[in-house]
């Protein structure tokens, strides 16, 4: 019945929102609501669970430095499909879309895993505020710190996706 259904997810949610889980929230300034939202964007960034803590860390540093997060998952999840984020997506006119709008868009892109909130709640600090696809084409990510070291990241994996696909 659709009553126990809610009763169910009431006490579940309950259970899982330890003190400790609370806590976390709280010392970074996030609702759990919020937190949910950004493991979501950690969750669709990279399906390479052991890099969800420096991608959770990322956002976290965007975040407090009220940079725009300019995650590739929100705007595909503006676009509706699947695929390479080009310049003209991260145009497009969405509350979800955090190349436009800074700070988390408004509601979760997916369920998250518990790993995924972990990482949000407990994960380690970096100082990075950059990301990108790695060179070699491997699910993994290379992080930055500065933008001068992101660019060149960025580049190198430009050129090996364009050489992929051209050898295709």
């Amino acid at each position: 019945k659709p009553a126990e259904v809610l009763d169910r997810l009431v006490s579940e949610a309950h259970d899982f929102w330890t003190k400790d889980r609370m806590l976390a929230a709280k010392d970074l300034g996030l609702s759990p609501v919020e937190v949910v939202v950004l493991a979501s964007i950690v969750t669709k960034e990279s399906n390479h669970i052991p890099e969800y803590g420096k991608i959770a860390a990322t956002y976290k540093n965007r975040l407090k430095i009220n940079m725009l997060l300019q995650a590739d998952p929100t705007v595909v999840f503006a676009r509706g499909k699947a695929g390479r984020v080009l310049l003209r997506d991260t145009k497009i006119e969405s509350p979800y879309n955090t190349y436009l709008h800074k700070g988390l868009p408004i509601g979760a892109l997916c369920i998250p895993s518990t790993n995924a909130i972990d990482s949000c709640l407990f994960g380690a600090a970096y100082a990075f505020l950059y990301f990108c696809d790695k060179s070699d084409l491997t699910p993994q990510h290379d992080f930055a710190v500065s933008l001068s070291e992101h660019n060149k990241n960025a580049q190198r994996y430009h050129r090996a996706l364009n050489e992929y696909q051209r050898n295709k």
